[in-house]
């Protein structure tokens, strides 16, 4: 990726191949305009011809790629937030179903990005919310915030300790 242009990862994540086909579309031809560059997953291979600052691969390493990208187009999958988060990307988020539409609140909530109706999408409203996540920097400084707040919570160690402490309480006589 060239570093001195701002690149993002587009990810509609393993299960929404079928629903997310014009939605890839739209946001492939939304980089026409846009100075940045994107990385689109594209499981299903339903994207054909790209423009030249979009790379499309059926599957991307996304934990290394987080730390070389400015932000991170997705479905508001739980596990894609919080990694873009971890790396206080800021997020636009379209989100498709179950859970999605309560984490993509918790994003706009958090400051952190940008919702899209998933239906609603087109190329213009896509351009126009990754201007705007881009160049404005409060949404970075509230992903930043949401990465500190994670860091704070002590990580997998602190999540262990909890759950054994659970488990001892659990053993443990009613009194």
């Amino acid at each position: 990726l060239d570093p001195a242009r701002p690149a993002v990862l587009v990810s509609l994540g393993t299960a929404n191949t079928g629903a997310g086909a014009d939605f890839l579309r739209a946001t492939a031809e939304a980089f026409a305009g846009l100075p940045a560059r994107a990385v689109i997953a594209d499981p299903g291979g339903v994207l054909g011809a790209v423009p030249p600052n979009v790379l499309v691969r059926p599957s991307v390493p996304q934990l290394p790629l987080l730390a070389r990208v400015d932000a991170v187009l997705c479905h508001a999958g739980h596990n894609t937030v919080c990694e873009a988060l971890w790396h206080g990307l800021p997020l636009v988020v379209a989100p498709i179903r179950d859970d999605q539409p309560i984490v993509a609140a918790q994003v706009v909530a958090a400051g952190a990005g940008i919702r899209l109706r998933f239906g609603r999408a087109n190329r213009e409203r896509i351009v126009t919310a990754l201007e705007e996540v881009l160049t404005e920097p409060s949404y970075r400084r509230a992903a930043e915030a949401v990465a500190a707040s994670f860091r704070a919570g002590g990580g997998s160690a602190a999540a262990a300790g909890h759950l054994e402490q659970l488990a001892l309480e659990s053993l443990l006589p009613e009194t």
